[in-house]
């Protein structure tokens, strides 16, 4: 998917030191005896609060630079993508569109004028390209540095269960939950990670079931169970498998599988023994202001979503780079 003008030059690695939120010793209401300090509002706002900030600093950035090359080119500024891309289009041929057409008719409209809706598509995702290829260049040429950073968020314990060197220079905490379908999504780029850095990253699972995902808090209390025994991470990838079943019955199976000491893992399953360790997850997460699975803290960073492998590296080589 192609990302949004303003949205481009965010692929350049941020260099200043973190954004600090507006947090001050204000109280702003009370009830009763319990006061609401400005500190806790701008906490929850830190993260939009930069996105709004990013997003209109790439706006005017964007401006900028095509006033530049606007006076460069001797053009209007409004002429400007016109006359260095969109005039420089590619011809698409019928071949194109008709291997699109095959390669998607699943999920195609069927009627009339098919073909000329996808010729449409197709060349204004060229035009979207170039056009950012385009921008990125402009980054390079006039030697854009963005000084700019996300906010960092301090994550509460227990920092367990965790994979990796406890010195490692990236960390790495997911709040994530075995029900949902993005975190299991996610599990292709966190491997990658782990191939790519090695030592250079360490893992920490956090616990984050969604309250729609019945299933989600006692599949968690199992893979805690399981962390007992020194199986957890065997236990997690298991669970993020495409046939898992996050049943009773197929956790004790799984448990079995794994050589695990039966009797130690269904009393403690049985017992509800990290049912509250579920429970302060989830508090830590809501008071980090995730509504979501799977969300992630590099170093403090937030990153949500099944993102890409690039997401996730354009972050972690900006603070090896630091």
């Amino acid at each position: 998917m192609i990302r949004p003008l303003v949205a481009l030059l965010s692929l350049l690695a941020l260099t200043a030191p973190p954004l600090t939120t507006m947090a001050q010793a204000e109280p702003v209401a009370r009830v009763g005896k319990w006061v609401l300090d400005l500190s806790e509002v701008d906490k929850d706002l830190a993260q939009k609060l930069y996105e709004l900030r990013e997003e209109k600093m790439q706006e005017l950035v964007i401006e900028h630079l095509l006033e530049l090359e606007a006076k460069a080119n001797g053009v209007a500024v409004d002429q400007v993508l016109e006359k260095m891309v969109d005039g420089k289009l590619p011809a698409l041929s019928d071949r194109d569109v008709q291997e699109f057409i095959e390669a998607n008719r699943a999920r195609l409209p069927k009627g009339e004028g098919l073909e000329e809706k996808v010729r449409e598509y197709l060349q204004d995702k060229i035009k979207q390209n170039l056009q950012a290829a385009y921008l990125q260049s402009l980054t390079e040429k006039y030697e854009v540095d963005f000084m700019m950073t996300p906010p960092r968020y301090t994550v509460p314990g227990p920092l367990t269960p965790s994979k990796g060197k406890a010195d490692a220079p990236i960390t790495i905490i997911e709040f994530s939950d075995f029900e949902c379908p993005y975190c299991r999504r996610a599990q292709e780029a966190i491997n990658k990670v782990e191939k790519n850095y090695g030592d250079k990253v360490r893992f920490v699972f956090r616990h984050y079931p969604l309250p729609f995902h019945k299933k989600a808090p006692k599949a968690s209390e199992a893979a805690q169970c399981a962390d007992d025994q020194n199986a957890f991470w065997p236990f997690h990838h298991a669970l993020f498998a495409d046939d898992a079943k996050l049943e009773i019955a197929a956790f004790k199976k799984l448990a079995k599988e794994l050589k695990l000491n039966m009797s130690q893992f269904n009393s403690c399953l049985d017992s509800g023994k990290y049912a509250q360790r579920i429970a302060d997850d989830l508090a830590d997460g809501k008071g980090l202001g995730i509504t979501g699975t799977p969300t992630f803290f590099i170093n403090g960073i937030k990153l949500v979503g099944a993102v890409p492998f690039a997401d996730f590296a354009e972050v972690i080589e900006s603070e090896l780079a630091q």
